[in-house]
């Protein structure tokens, strides 16, 4: 099958690269290629800087206070290792990823006495009375997704952010699934720290994440145990190597240039989409796949799509089955393992969870093929 027959609906894995992006990507190499031996480092030190300030203000942080990294792994990795978690509860929402979940346990210096999930009430929303009587002073951090990665859930993380907590008590928040396909403000989201890729949503390469750290989650982390060279500065005074003060401590000494010409040039694209069309673009296209569902006897995960992931859960058949199905159809989809989200209760243990994410590109006419392939 030819690569142009493929109909791509995973963009909550990877999304998938403009034809745009990737002339920008070809422009760039090729100029730096007739500049060659002498590269193109102006042209690259401007492309990084303006990555990071339409970031910053995409989730409306100063750009002091945002660190790039290769992965939301990575960056989680490095705030875990600087928060003292030893003894104490850790409150997390049921839809986290495994991977943090891992780090929280292996990382945070001696493992916190519980891991616990943050309540919620019988539709799986947070319950946020009951989360207000679970924070007190033994609470070393909140963890939650802002949008869930298997349900397509989004969680009311303004409400968290505004009950009580601690001082010592971080919310750090896991936007991979969010940013680029919701809105995003790290002020309204109440959150001392915001983890994201730029892979999925925004549609820009991967290799690439973004860390958002406020003042205070700063003052409460001890001193990074693994600088990296470009958060780190010369002090002239005692000629020795010093954190920088603000979140660039965490940045990565050597991220790929493509990435961030990629990344610039994809942003740009987006906004002149503008949020607002897209969401209602991917909401109309995720209710299609929720309504054609319903019609052939599977069952969404929620009542109503809440952002671009459309999941339904198939309870006759087997994942390999059903990635076949869809691959002999030209399909590119996602069957999701329940293991990539080990404390969600919610998730159905038999069956096939098909995970549908479609983005801008993507028409009426795809849901239909993808929908049809399942029959």
């Amino acid at each position: 099958m030819h690569p142009a027959d493929l109909c791509y609906l995973n963009n909550a894995s990877v999304g998938l690269q403009s034809p745009a992006v990737a002339a920008r990507l070809r422009d760039w190499l090729e100029a730096e290629m007739a500049a060659y031996p002498r590269q193109r480092l102006e042209s690259a030190l401007w492309d990084g800087q303006a990555t990071r300030t339409k970031l910053s203000q995409w989730i409306g942080a100063p750009e002091t206070q945002l660190a790039f990294g290769a992965s939301t792994s990575q960056l989680m990795a490095q705030v875990i290792g600087n928060l003292d978690l030893a003894g104490r509860r850790l409150l997390v929402a049921p839809g986290e990823w495994a991977s943090n979940i891992v780090m929280l346990r292996r990382l945070g210096g001696e493992p916190p006495r519980a891991i616990e999930l943050l309540a919620t009430d019988a539709d799986g929303r947070l319950d946020m009375a009951a989360i207000a009587r679970q924070i007190d002073d033994d609470v070393a951090a909140i963890l939650t997704p802002l949008v869930t990665s298997i349900e397509g859930r989004r969680y009311a993380v303004e409400t968290l952010g505004a009950l009580p907590r601690p001082s010592h008590c971080p919310l750090i928040v896991d936007a991979a699934q969010g940013l680029g396909q919701t809105e995003i403000d790290v002020r309204r989201l109440g959150c001392d720290v915001l983890v994201a890729t730029t892979r999925k949503w925004l549609r820009g390469p991967r290799g690439m994440a973004l860390l958002y750290v406020s003042q205070p989650a700063m003052a409460m982390m001890r001193l990074n145990p693994t600088p990296e060279l470009a958060g780190l500065r010369l002090d002239p005074t005692s000629q020795r190597f010093v954190d920088l003060p603000q979140a660039r401590r965490f940045d990565a000494s050597d991220l790929s240039i493509l990435n961030q010409v990629g990344l610039t040039a994809a942003l740009n694209e987006l906004q002149q989409i503008a949020l607002q069309p897209l969401r209602d673009h991917l909401a109309a296209l995720a209710g299609q796949v929720y309504d054609i569902a319903r019609e052939q006897g599977f069952r969404p995960l929620l009542p109503h799509p809440e952002t671009g992931i459309a999941t339904i859960h198939l309870p006759d058949s087997e994942p390999l089955q059903v990635v076949q199905r869809l691959d002999a159809a030209g399909i590119v989809a996602k069957a999701c393992s329940t293991a990539a989200e080990p404390l969600n209760v919610r998730l159905p243990a038999t069956g096939t969870l098909l995970r549908i994410s479609p983005h801008w590109h993507n028409t009426s006419a795809d849901i239909d093929r993808a929908m049809a392939a399942l029959r």
